[in-house]
């Protein structure tokens, strides 16, 4: 079947211009507030611009832009809701006003330790399920704790409650009734991987910190998607920071002819380009968020007849099992996976490049995981 799709957008939101202020219950955070309103940097593109660099970076600001508030949520997409909260289970408690999500294990690396464990015996859908409705408490390969959070923005969970998709049940009801998933353009979303600090009282340099709960965490990497087009803008970002982030553009290097100076790199840092500092400036976003880059950007399975291939050495990397496994990654690949059956089944995710193979019987799922939550 042909998949028909649109193109999207991100969410506008209030901040910036004006004086800066510490936030008072992070010791870490600063911000930019104004009541004067968004600013064109922090309104989302409604297109592709001269380059999907350029519209990552646009998406990514706009996300980004800082919330006139001075306590959490800080940036825009903190707004948005997480998926846990948006298709129940354990994890999908009541949350007060202004309390933020907990973090929780990554179904990825859920998925993958079942994988090496060559059980492969409880199904996908549960293993994602008992990852995102869980406390993050396991350890990396590295042996640092890292929890995740996946974002839908109001388009996006829009689209998922109308079409009565929150549920395992309505999903197979959408299948059978032959509708095909297909998100609306200005669906965006937004996975973060936190890395858990000693404390706050020395953050890493220019990397966002919060504190959550009784912990201290550090934003170690950042995937965007949306549907600016048929197949979506695949964007992943790391900030530069030996500490946080030893191992970004190792495997994959990194390429970004629009935000980065050199626009290729294995490593080394990178300074910012005058039209991607220009854009943070207008959007007033704090300091650290200058110290992150892209790594890269994916809008296809192939090019040039070759695999493509995007990973995040956090996400992917080291939260996921790894760091050979980068090799083998594509974001668009594992996210094609994303399926389910009339009996409610679905594909499990890996590490593959080029065009997936989807088993008899499945229907794909418009590249989103996150339905795979469905209770």
């Amino acid at each position: 079947m042909k998949r028909v799709m649109f193109t999207l957008c991100v969410l506008t939101l209030v901040v910036t211009i004006g004086p800066q202020v510490r936030v008072q219950n992070n010791p870490v955070l600063t911000m930019q507030v104004n009541a004067q309103g968004p600013t064109p940097a922090c309104t989302p593109p409604m297109s592709v611009g001269s380059s999907v660099e350029q519209t990552a970076w646009q998406l990514f600001v706009a996300a980004t832009c800082p919330v006139d508030n001075s306590k959490y949520p800080y940036v825009a997409w903190e707004k948005w809701i997480e998926q846990s909260q948006l298709y129940g289970g354990p994890g999908a408690a009541a949350l007060a006003p202004n309390e933020r999500p907990r973090f929780h294990m990554s179904p990825l690396a859920r998925i993958m330790q079942e994988k090496e464990k060559a059980k492969n015996a409880l199904p996908t859908e549960k293993l994602i399920s008992e990852a995102a409705n869980e406390d993050c408490n396991h350890k990396t390969w590295t042996k640092r704790v890292i929890c995740e959070e996946a974002r839908l923005n109001p388009e996006a969970e829009s689209y998922v409650k109308s079409e009565k998709l929150t549920t395992r049940q309505g999903q197979i009801n959408f299948v059978n009734a032959g509708k095909p998933f297909m998100f609306p353009p200005p669906a965006v979303e937004i996975k973060a991987d936190w890395i858990q600090l000693n404390s706050c009282a020395n953050p890493p340099e220019g990397v966002h910190v919060e504190m959550v709960g009784k912990y201290c965490y550090a934003l170690g990497g950042i995937h965007l998607i949306s549907k600016l087009i048929d197949k979506w803008i695949w964007a992943t970002f790391e900030p530069q920071n030996a500490d946080t982030n030893p191992r970004r553009c190792i495997v994959l290097g990194c390429k970004d002819s629009w935000g980065s100076n050199p626009a290729t790199s294995s490593g080394k840092s990178t300074e910012l380009t005058t039209a991607l500092s220009d854009l943070m400036t207008q959007a007033n976003l704090a300091k650290e968020w200058r110290n992150y880059r892209l790594d890269g950007v994916q809008t296809d399975f192939l090019e040039g007849g070759q695999p493509t291939r995007l990973g995040n050495s956090i996400i992917e990397g080291e939260n996921a099992g790894n760091p050979q496994k980068m090799a083998v990654s594509s974001c668009i690949t594992c996210h094609d996976l994303s399926t389910i059956n009339k009996q409610g089944q679905s594909m499990s995710p890996d590490f593959i490049v080029g065009v997936p193979t989807i088993q008899p019987g499945y229907v794909t799922r418009d590249f989103v995981w996150s339905l795979g939550l469905a209770h």
